[in-house]
């Protein structure tokens, strides 16, 4: 009898002991769901960049490859000296200017005026690198360095990229053989 009067209840500190593990264990687990959570949050991020400047840059390519290249030669050494437009002459859809421009200190790449990367994204660093077009009879190349980051403000998830590409010209007016 007196073995099951003992064996009531738990005491007051196996109850204060099993909440302190407790509260230990939730802390941490909610820790480690709060890093996920900013590790999801950075990875969208870096995947919006990403696309941004694929998407820039993919479209300039597409046009620039079988367009006349009108913007003169420009001396990318050093590279503050590169042009911020270019400006080509597409067979079917005629005079197009890409322009780098900053409004309100956010970058934003424009095509004749309308704007190609998204408000999410600020564009740092975009150039375009001419060269070939000039008298040479060389094939027109086109060097595009572009560095994007993130606008959300969050310094947990601020992410950037940096990408270059080159294309050449498919002008065939040029004659090579010479």
């Amino acid at each position: 009898m007196m073995n099951r009067e003992r064996q009531r209840g738990f005491s007051l500190i196996e109850l204060l002991m099993a909440a302190t593990v407790f509260t230990f264990v939730a802390a941490g687990v909610s820790g480690l769901f709060v890093a996920a959570l900013n590790l999801q949050r950075r990875a969208v991020s870096i995947q919006r960049i990403e696309e941004n400047a694929l998407f820039v840059l993919e479209s300039i390519a597409r046009e620039v490859r079988v367009s006349i290249v009108t913007s003169g030669d420009t001396d990318c050494m050093p590279p503050d000296l590169a042009s911020r437009e270019l400006a080509i002459e597409h067979p079917v859809n005629g005079s197009i200017l890409y322009r780098y421009e900053t409004l309100g200190g956010i970058g934003r790449i424009t095509r004749n005026g309308e704007a190609l990367t998204t408000e999410d994204v600020n564009v740092t660093a975009f150039a375009f690198c001419v060269s070939g077009a000039g008298p040479d009879d060389m094939q027109t190349r086109v060097t595009i360095p572009l560095t994007l980051e993130s606008t959300d403000g969050r310094q947990d998830t601020h992410a950037a990229t940096s990408l270059q590409t080159t294309v050449v010209s498919r002008d065939l007016s040029v004659d090579l053989t010479q």
